[in-house]
């Protein structure tokens, strides 16, 4: 696929995941879609039922949750995005209780394709810090180690 096309199947990608519909989302993938919003390699959702499965808890936790595209840039088999996300807290996701706040982040994410133009893996690169403390999870005067 050309980078136009992929351009595309990420504007869908995101376009379903604001309306929550998983229907949508699954067939844009890869079998073997990987996930990853962490550093660490055990941060990754492996598969695409798996991925399925997690963002529906996102969306049972943040059932307001919303997706902004803000940019999209496409090259070869690579698509990045400059995205913002809203919510609110109100269901236990990832072991966190519903803290019933609101929270806005601006986020990238890179999208890797097959030559099937499907999306075979996706990094998020989020602020966590700051969703945290919008959260009410961590203090909001904790300082950031990078920027003091």
């Amino acid at each position: 696929m050309n980078a136009d096309a992929n351009r595309a199947t990420s504007l869908r990608f995101y376009q379903a995941l604001d309306r929550h519909d998983l229907d949508a989302v699954g067939p844009l993938l890869a079998d073997d879609y990987v996930y990853r919003n962490g550093p660490a390699e055990t941060d990754a959702v492996r598969g695409r039922d798996a991925f399925l499965a997690y963002e529906q808890q996102a969306f049972e936790a943040f059932p307001d949750l919303h997706l902004e595209v803000l940019e999209v840039i496409a090259d070869s088999d690579r698509v990045a995005a400059r995205l913002r996300a809203t919510g609110t807290h109100l269901g236990e996701f990832l072991g966190i209780p519903a803290s019933g706040r609101a929270f806005e982040v601006e986020y990238a994410n890179i999208s890797r394709f097959d030559a099937d133009g499907r999306i075979v893996e996706d990094r998020d690169y989020v602020d966590n810090l700051a969703l945290l403390q919008q959260l009410g999870i961590l203090p909001a005067n904790l300082a950031d180690p990078v920027t003091g």
